[in-house]
């Protein structure tokens, strides 16, 4: 809690000295950020990435994520994940800076993402795809793959010449696939329904579905290039 109180502080300082100046040239930087929300996440994993910015409006990034019971167990205790959680993702992106200041630049961007989820569940149900009969089952092998788009906004400040804080947002579409494998002991009838909370991992099959994103990465620049 104290230290969200001192990152939402300090933005609120470099905000307000940035509007103040210019319109500065941003350099040439090779930026390492990492996204320590993905660990308090419903799937929890590692995430760090590399960005370059180039030519003083065009930013280029790469993330990549991985997770699984061993290195998150923290975070898998108390959710439905098990020994055999694994979580791997993938997330180009290409941004255009259109606002800059000494310290800060706002930016919108155009994020690709492939997120692949697999464990092994014991007794449970879910829908089968075709036909739509509900399973139950003593264990299967579950399976979840999302491929998508997002059109993305943020904010970068930054602080004491070389730490970054990312701030972000946006909304897109994906491709999700959801299956069920290695059934043991299948039954048809079972009544599969949800409550109050969605739960899209209980209805096998594929789908296109409205996707957002909302985090805050924290960086560090490792190269940088002055502008004549």
């Amino acid at each position: 809690m104290k230290q969200t109180l001192f990152i939402i502080i300090l933005s609120f300082v470099l905000i307000n000295n940035s509007f103040s100046q210019g319109n500065p040239p941003i350099d040439n930087t090779l930026n390492f950020k990492v996204m320590p929300v993905s660990l308090l996440a419903y799937n929890p994993r590692h995430r760090v990435g590399l960005e370059y910015i180039a030519q003083n409006k065009w930013a280029y990034s790469f993330d990549f994520g991985y997770g699984n019971y061993a290195l998150n167990r923290k975070g898998i205790d108390g959710l439905k994940w098990g020994e055999d959680y694994s979580y791997f993702e993938l997330r180009p992106e290409i941004k255009y800076l259109f606002h800059r200041g000494k310290e800060y630049f706002m930016y919108a961007a155009m994020e690709f993402f492939h997120i692949n989820v697999r464990d092994n569940f014991g007794s449970g149900r879910y829908q089968q795809e075709n036909p739509y009969v509900g399973i139950s089952y003593e264990s299967a092998s579950f399976s979840k793959r999302k491929t998508g788009a997002h059109l993305k906004g943020g904010v970068n400040f930054i602080a004491l010449d070389r730490l970054h804080f990312d701030f972000y947002g946006g909304i897109g579409f994906a491709k999700r696939t959801i299956s069920y494998t290695d059934v043991v002991n299948p039954v048809e009838g079972a009544e599969v329904w949800v409550e109050w909370i969605p739960k899209p991992d209980l209805f096998e099959g594929e789908s296109i579905v409205t996707h957002l994103t909302l985090g805050l990465k924290i960086g560090y620049t490792l190269w940088v290039k002055k502008n004549d």
